[in-house]
Order: C-alpha cells, then structure tokens, then sequence
C-alpha cells in the first residue's frame, strides 16, 4: 500500500512538473539560439559543461545509429526534426539530450529515495520527454498551418479576382500575414519559384515538407488548375469553404473526447488524492494500537 502511494504521488509530482519542465525546455532553447548569435559577434566563449558533454554523447551515439532499433528512432526523430522545422536540431543530438534526462533523472530520484521503481520511472520519464517535446512542436506548428490556411486560400482567391497571379497573391500575404509557419512555407515557395523552380515543383517539396492532406488538397487544386486551364479563383474559394467545413468537424469530435481524454488524469492523479484526504484519517484511526 505505501508503495502504491508513493507510486501515486510519482506520478502526480511528474505530471505537475511536466508543464515547469516544458516551459524550462522552452526558455533554454530561447537562450541557447540568443547565445549562438552572441557567439557570431564575439571570439570568445564561456562554455557550459553540459554544452561540452553534449558533444561527446553525440560522437558516442553516432556510432551505434546504425543499430536497428537505434536506426529507426534516429529516422523517427529526423522526421520529427523536419516536420517541427527546427533546422538548429539533428536526430543524434535529439538522442544525447535522452541520453542526458535520462541517467540524470533516474540518478537523482535514486539518490533521493533509494528506490528502484522511481529510478526506473525518472529513467523512463527522461528518456522519453525530448521526445514528447519535439512532437508537440511538431504538431503545433501543423495545427497553426491548418488553422491559418483557410484564410490564406480566401486572401489568394481576392487576389486571383483582383488580376494577380498566385505568386504576387502568395508575396501579398506573406508581406501582410506576420511570420507564421504558413507564410513562411509560401515564403520559400516564392523564393523557390524565383530561383527558377516551376510551380509544380515548389509546391510538391512544401507538400512534402509539411506532410498534410488540406496543404496537399492545397497544391493539387492549383496544379490541376494549371493544367486544365479552370479559374483558380473559384477553386481556392471552394477549397477554402471545404477545409473550413473540415475545421469545424475536427472542433466538434475534440469536444466529443474531452471527456474521454479527462479520464485518465481524474482516475489516476485526482481521485487517488481525493480518497486519500478523506478515507486517510479513518484509516490512520484504526491502524492505531
């Protein structure tokens, strides 16, 4: 029963602090990129112990990624790495940042508690968090391109009607949008097509980039647009009412899950903790002597 309470509050302290880690991970990333351009301007560096162990865990592990099961969450982690655009980061140094959570959280729950199960549960926790962190990024960064692209199909249409060609409607909205994922993803569609790429092109690699069906949808109404010579016009605007009709079907069915997904954190962390406060003193009354 103690353990099983321990375990408990394991669980509750790792699911609490996980918003604090995030955000930590988050503001070390930020100071990290504002330290590479302080790096650029000056010659010399004060460097961390834990920047200079960094390197050597990713030499280490470099050796052994062509392992089948290292090999496939090395490729599993460069798709993440693509799909999150973080250009900064590579798949090895991804895995010596698990490497690092990992040792240094299950020695330090085991230093703290001299418990063998928390150290496995930190060790496991650790190993697992860079991992979550990348494909929340990931996934955020799609989630806003979803959101942003119904209105970009709507803005490019006005253009189209207004006597623009696609790539001056893409350069309207991408001077006038701010710097979302999407307008950078039309961005360097532009600079692509500039550079002497065909259309078709440069919209396949953005499709390919992004790994989305409505950005897919997106660039195969223009190509066959293109090449069956109908209005673009028309088929953004009739694109665009579709992804927004897919946007309100997507809304509703997470509303549906809400309370599926509230399930496990009321059942695990709540009610536990609940019964604790009110069944506690009752059970502490008869394990009196």
């Amino acid at each position: 029963m103690a353990s099983l309470l321990m375990v408990l509050c394991a669980l509750s302290i790792g699911y609490g602090g996980y918003g604090l880690a995030r955000t930590g991970l988050e503001r070390f990333d930020r100071t990290r990129n504002e330290a590479r351009l302080r790096t650029a301007r000056t010659t010399r560096v004060r460097r961390v112990p834990l920047a200079s162990l960094l390197p050597v865990l990713e030499g280490w592990l470099s050796r052994w990624v062509d392992l089948p099961l290292l090999r496939d969450h090395h490729r599993s982690l460069g798709d993440w790495i693509r799909r999150s655009r973080k250009a900064e980061w590579t798949a090895t140094q991804v895995m010596a940042y698990q490497a690092l959570a990992a040792f240094g959280g299950g020695s330090f729950f085991y230093l703290l508690s001299d418990s063998g199960l928390l150290a496995t549960l930190a060790f496991g926790l650790g190993a697992f968090y860079p991992f979550l962190w990348l494909r929340e990024k990931a996934l955020a960064r799609e989630r806003a391109v979803l959101i942003e692209l119904p209105n970009a199909l709507e803005v490019l249409s006005l253009c189209s009607e207004a006597g623009l060609s696609l790539e001056q409607g893409m350069d309207q909205y991408v001077r006038h949008a701010g710097t979302g994922p999407l307008a950078t993803e039309l961005g360097e569609i532009l600079e692509q097509t500039r550079a002497g790429s065909s259309r078709k092109e440069a919209m396949g690699s953005a499709a390919l980039r992004l790994s989305l069906t409505d950005f897919s949808l997106f660039t195969s109404s223009v190509i066959h647009a293109e090449r069956f010579g109908t209005g673009v016009a028309g088929t953004l605007r009739r694109l665009a009412g579709t992804l927004r009709d897919k946007q309100s079907q997507r809304a509703e069915k997470a509303v549906q899950e809400m309370p599926v997904k509230l399930l496990f954190p009321l059942v695990l962390f709540i009610m536990p903790v609940t019964f604790l406060i009110i069944f506690g003193p009752i059970l502490l009354q008869f394990m009196r002597p």
